[in-house]
C-alpha cells in the first residue's frame, strides 16, 4: 500500500440544490456497481457529519456556515435514506468544507482503509464566486460534489491483491492464459503459438512455454504464478485440433474442442466470470 506516487480519478460535479439528490446518489451508485463488478461484499457507507462546537474559535475544525452544514447534511441524509443505501452516521468527522461519504472496507487480513469518497463542498463554490441563475432569475451559488471512485489507483490495485491473495478471476489477471506443449515437436510448438497468437489478437494476455521440460513442471510453474487458465497440448490434441483445459487451483477439465475453448475464454472474459 506504500507507493512512491498516486494517480485518482478525482471529478467535481457542479449543481444546483434540485439536482443535488440526483448527483450525489448517481455517484453512490457508481460505486456499487464499482463493488459489484470487484466482488467486493463487505463495506459500509460512512456517513461524517460536522460539529456545530466547532465552526468558530481556536477549536474551529469546520467552514463557518451553520446554514449550509445543516441543509447539505440534511440532503445527504435523505439522499441515502430515499436510496435505502446502508450507512453509519459519525459526527466530526466531516471534511472541514461539509458532509461527506467514505465507502470503508476490508482487507483479507481484517484491516479497514478508506477506498473511496463522496464528499459535499459549499465553501468552494462561494470562494471562488461562482453563481449560476436560477429559475427565478436570481444568482445563487451551486454545491460541489468531489468524488473519487475506488481511491487513488495504485492503493486500489494493492488491495486488490490482497483481496484476491493473487488468485485473480480471469477477466482481471495479469496473465490470463498460458499455452504449454507436452515436449517440443516443430509442429506441436507450431500449434500452440497459433492458439497464442489467436488469443492476443482477441485481447486476451496469453503466454506459451515451449520448452521441452515436462510437462508437469511446466504446470507447477504456470500454477506458482497464479496463471488463471491452463492449456495443454499433446500430439493427441494436435490431432483433434483440442486443447486439454486446467484451471488454477481447480486441476484438469479435460480435452476440449480448441475453438470451443477460445469461445468459451472469450464470453468468460467478457462476461467477467471468475
Amino acid at each position: 500500500m506504500l507507493v512512491r506516487s498516486l494517480n485518482m480519478n478525482d471529478a467535481h460535479i457542479y449543481c444546483t440544490t434540485e439536482q443535488f439528490a440526483q448527483e450525489f446518489n448517481g455517484v453512490n451508485e457508481m460505486y456499487l456497481k464499482y463493488f459489484k463488478i470487484f466482488g467486493i461484499d463487505k463495506y459500509v457507507m460512512r456517513f461524517s457529519t460536522h460539529d456545530p462546537s466547532r465552526l468558530t474559535g481556536d477549536n474551529a475544525k469546520f467552514v463557518n456556515e451553520p446554514e449550509l452544514w445543516k441543509k447539505t447534511e440534511d440532503l445527504v441524509r435523505q439522499t441515502l435514506i430515499d436510496s435505502k443505501i446502508s450507512y453509519v452516521e459519525v459526527p466530526n468527522e466531516a471534511a472541514f468544507y461539509g458532509p461527506k461519504i467514505d465507502v470503508q472496507v476490508w482487507s483479507v487480513i481484517g484491516r479497514e482503509f478508506t477506498l473511496a469518497t463522496n464528499q459535499v463542498d459549499f465553501a468552494v463554490p462561494r470562494r471562488m464566486g461562482l453563481v449560476y441563475r436560477d429559475k427565478d432569475n436570481t444568482e445563487k451559488t451551486p454545491l460541489c460534489i468531489h468524488r473519487a471512485p475506488l481511491g487513488t489507483h495504485e492503493r486500489f490495485i494493492g488491495f486488490l491483491i490482497e483481496h484476491y491473495a493473487g488468485n485473480f478471476p480471469l477477466w482481471l489477471a495479469p496473465e490470463q492464459v498460458r499455452v504449454l506443449t507436452i515436449g517440443e515437436d516443430e509442429s506441436l510448438v507450431n500449434y500452440a503459438k497459433g492458439i497464442v497468437q489467436e488469443l492476443r489478437a482477441n485481447m486476451v494476455r496469453a503466454e506459451g512455454d515451449y520448452t521441452n521440460d515436462k510437462i508437469n513442471g511446466k504446470i507447477q510453474r504456470a500454477e506458482q504464478a497464479k496463471v488463471h487458465t491452463m492449456l495443454v497440448g499433446g500430439p493427441r490434441d494436435l490431432a483433434a485440433n483440442a486443447v486439454s483445459v486446467r484451471v488454477h487451483g481447480k486441476g484438469s477439465l479435460g480435452a476440449k474442442p480448441k475453438g470451443e475453448v477460445v469461445e468459451d475464454l472469450l464470453a468468460a472474459i467478457r462476461e467477467r466470470r471468475s
